[in-house]
């Protein structure tokens, strides 16, 4: 990705997704923190929950990507060495979103 402006406004974006979710998340954590194995796949097997937790977990994991990217372009100084990392960064990524996707449909379905 390029294009900076479309970057900042992305990172902007995910920033501002992330902090009603947040919130949520940490109130969900402390209920789930008292819950059985159980309950706990209930919790998730709620659409809503479910939804919200996919959110922000795809929101997070963007956000991040794209600030660690930024600071791969801002120090390090051999290209090679960085579009090395950025590519394996990316590869992982996308292998985590992938990971969450899957196991949430398996848990809600």
């Amino acid at each position: 990705m390029k294009n900076y402006a479309l970057k900042w406004l992305t990172q902007r974006i995910t920033a501002t997704v992330l902090i009603p979710l947040t919130f949520w998340f940490i109130y969900s954590a402390i209920s789930l923190s008292k819950m059985t194995y159980s309950e706990i796949q209930i919790f998730f097997q709620s659409y809503l929950n479910a939804f919200l937790f996919f959110i922000m977990m795809q929101s997070m994991l963007l956000h991040s990507k794209l600030g660690i990217q930024t600071i791969i372009e801002d120090y390090v100084t051999s290209k090679k060495t960085a579009e090395f990392v950025k590519t394996i960064l990316n590869y992982l990524v996308y292998i985590i979103m992938i990971l969450i996707t899957v196991n949430l449909v398996r848990i809600v379905f």
